[in-house]
């Protein structure tokens, strides 16, 4: 009889262990079900910081990223702190000991205190000044307009220009332009006053510079549009029409005065013969000659340098920093 009483008690305990068992497993499950799984990373990880200045402009702003888009993948505060710790170089690690050991002593994980840290040390307090300087400095040069226009743009937002008046935005991209392209915009009698859409007259008077054969030579072809009516207008001083000489038979340019070249040159004109397709280095005529058939030298200074400067209008501008006000192209 006490056999079967031990034999049975035996086996209330066996039960009891199995019935808790059974419970605890039920409450993981229960527990798994409710839990959301970590979703996976959605960006790659950002390249380590090595202390390198210029790389530090792009090294913030894809840290940033990666919290921001992967917070839940990489985990809590503390993760998140230790998340950018471990993504810098170890003598920039040195530099930020001390946020980790106070976040360690308040138990304050804010990974905010780390980047604040490497902003002070790392960070071009004059970037958006030398930027517009940049900015105002740039020139298409050799470039096509689309790597014009690019680098304009890149330039323009590191400038944080985006937001200047459109009238503004157009007199700094127009006076980077080449040669042919403003002589080219000068000839326009309407020009949007829409920054976008400048862009895209600028685009398609490009297209037209383009030779026959498909490179850019900068100068007028046969079948160019705008070289249609070349025969009938005043070029200068020296009327070009049915009953005037050709350009053949008249070699020198006529005489003009001091006062008419300064014209000549502040309207963007050849001061030779007041065209506005060339500069008088590349003038057709010679240069005016005296009744005695000596050369006169006079002041052709009319390099595409004179006239890529700023004009007061831009220099205003750019020194008020009141952007309210706008200037005229």
């Amino acid at each position: 009889m006490e056999q079967i009483r031990t034999a049975y008690l035996e086996l209330q305990t066996e039960l009891k262990k199995t019935q808790e068992e059974v419970k605890r497993q039920r409450d993981e499950l229960q527990r798994l079900q409710t839990t959301k799984p970590r979703p996976k990373p959605s960006l790659p990880d950002p390249e380590k910081f090595t202390g390198q200045q210029y790389k530090f402009d792009t090294w913030l702003p894809s840290i940033k990223a990666k919290l921001r888009v992967d917070s839940d993948a990489i985990g809590d505060d503390v993760a998140q702190f230790y998340y950018v710790y471990l993504n810098l170089d170890s003598h920039v690690q040195a530099m930020v000991l001390p946020q980790l050991a106070q976040a360690e002593k308040s138990s304050s994980w804010a990974f905010s205190t780390i980047l604040d840290q490497l902003s002070r040390v790392y960070d071009n307090p004059n970037k958006v000044q030398e930027a517009e300087d940049k900015l105002f400095a740039l020139r298409q040069g050799t470039d096509s307009v689309p790597s014009y226009i690019a680098k304009f743009e890149r330039v323009l937002y590191e400038a944080s220009g985006q937001n200047w008046p459109d009238v503004n935005k157009i007199s700094i991209f127009r006076n980077g332009l080449s040669t042919t392209i403003r002589n080219r915009l000068a000839q326009q009698l309407n020009l949007p006053r829409k920054y976008p859409d400048f862009i895209r007259v600028v685009q398609q008077l490009a297209g037209r510079s383009q030779a026959p054969n498909g490179t850019g030579n900068g100068s007028h072809t046969n079948g160019d549009p705008m070289d249609t009516s070349i025969g009938a207008i005043t070029i200068g001083a020296i009327d070009v029409g049915p009953s005037s000489p050709s350009l053949t038979q008249s070699q020198h340019a006529r005489s003009i005065s001091p006062r008419r070249r300064e014209l000549y040159r502040a309207e963007g004109r050849c001061v030779r013969c007041g065209s506005q397709d060339h500069w008088v280095k590349s003038c057709p005529l010679s240069s005016y000659t005296s009744g005695r058939g000596k050369a006169v030298n006079t002041p052709d200074d009319d390099s595409e340098g004179s006239n890529a400067s700023f004009d007061s209008a831009d220099r205003r501008f750019l020194a008020q920093k009141d952007w309210g006000r706008s200037v005229d192209v």
